[in-house]
């Protein structure tokens, strides 16, 4: 407004020089007032996340995935033929070793059994007679009342019929073993799998599988890791029990130990890796065969090292650094010495202390000395400018 009113009375008819002198000095005036007013505006605060470097023990360990295998798996087969009688779990069930599982009609078995054992009978029966002969005759043979040769057959009689009544026990046993195989037993503790075959179906032996039951407690976690980690494995193993955690990757999924107790003895050539199994108890049987988990296998535990999340760590051409939240809510670039990273968390050799307070996000607006507010979220801040 003052600078219209300037070109009014010039237009009014004031010298040239007078007209130039008055605008110079209104321009000066305004050149003069903004450079006096930016001196005097505060740099603006920077919103930041953070948190407070911590120091705590510290797992060595390896991270990879791996999947849940059964620690048997028994296929339930007849080791005799005949008809499925009777099956008395279901499809599912979880048995204990010894719980009866299939029953065969044994009735033709047991006819056998007991036709085996009369015989058994009529040959011990012989077995006696001819060693009574062959004792009386060597009782002649001795006063001189028997010949020689008769004598020496009847023992001989005797002899070959003891090895009837052997062949006729041994006939008997193996009868006996095929009733008892009519009834087919739970070998192992374990889930009984889906039924292949059921109550009527005429089994041959050793044919057909009738189910299948899986050991699921104790449980094995099998996975791989590269072969670079090996000789640290080993040694490790070398000083005492590696632990194994495995966690199903699911929103409250719960985390199971184990301990390792395989080392695969050669190397997968195609993939560079080393294959191994943890042993877990699995009592609550949270674990299942075939299932997919994250697996954590730890070596060792590092005691008191200065912790940092791992993306408060930053990297430039003279190394590693993080930006320090002062007293004053100002920043401080610390140079630091990286012992390694472990998951989402950098353990941190030399360059801050515990309780030190580092920024993990909004890093690209900081610099030395800047002026920062901690935010819960930038989220916020960056969708509602008015808040900066």
């Amino acid at each position: 407004m003052l600078l219209l009113k300037i070109k009014l009375i010039c237009l009014k008819g004031a010298s040239s020089s007078l007209c130039a002198l008055a605008i110079g000095s209104f321009l000066l005036c305004q050149t003069g007032c903004s450079k006096k007013e930016a001196i005097k505006q505060p740099m603006p605060t920077v919103p930041v996340m953070a948190e407070k470097a911590v120091v705590k023990d510290m797992p060595l360990d390896i991270r990879t995935f791996g999947n849940v295998e059964a620690f048997s798996e028994v296929p339930i087969k007849v080791m005799v033929t005949g008809p499925i009688k009777k099956i008395y779990i279901k499809p599912g069930d979880y048995v204990k070793k010894g719980d009866m599982l299939v029953q065969i009609d044994a009735r033709s078995y047991e006819a056998t059994l007991r036709q085996l054992q009369a015989t058994q009978s009529r040959d011990e029966v012989i077995y006696d007679d001819a060693e009574r002969q062959a004792a009386m005759k060597e009782g002649l043979l001795k006063r001189g009342a028997a010949a020689f040769d008769e004598t020496k057959r009847m023992r001989a009689i005797a002899n070959s019929t003891a090895a009837l009544v052997e062949s006729s026990k041994a006939s008997v046993e193996k009868a006996k073993l095929d009733v008892e195989y009519c009834t087919i037993r739970s070998p192992i503790d374990g889930h009984v799998g889906d039924l292949i075959n059921h109550e009527g179906a005429v089994m041959k032996a050793n044919d057909a599988v009738i189910m299948n039951i899986v050991q699921t407690k104790p449980i094995y976690v099998s996975f791989s890791v590269p072969q670079a980690y090996l000789p640290m494995v080993q040694k490790y193993m070398a000083l005492g029990k590696l632990y194994v955690d495995a966690k199903v990757p699911a929103e409250g999924g719960t985390r199971e130990q184990g301990e390792l107790t395989f080392v695969d003895n050669n190397i997968n050539i195609n993939s560079g890796t080393v294959r191994m199994k943890g042993t877990f108890e699995n009592k609550s049987g949270h674990l299942w065969p075939g299932q997919y988990v994250d697996v954590v296998l730890t070596m060792s535990v590092d005691k008191n090292r200065i912790v940092v999340p791992a993306q408060a760590v930053q990297a430039s051409q003279e190394g590693s650094y993080v930006f320090i939240i002062r007293a004053d809510d100002t920043i401080a670039i610390r140079p630091v010495i990286i012992e390694r990273f472990a998951g989402k968390e950098a353990i941190i050799k030399s360059g801050i202390n515990g309780g030190d307070t580092v920024v993990t996000d909004g890093h690209i607006r900081l610099y030395p000395e800047a002026k920062v507010k901690v935010q819960s979220s930038l989220s916020v801040v960056e969708n509602n400018p008015a808040k900066k």
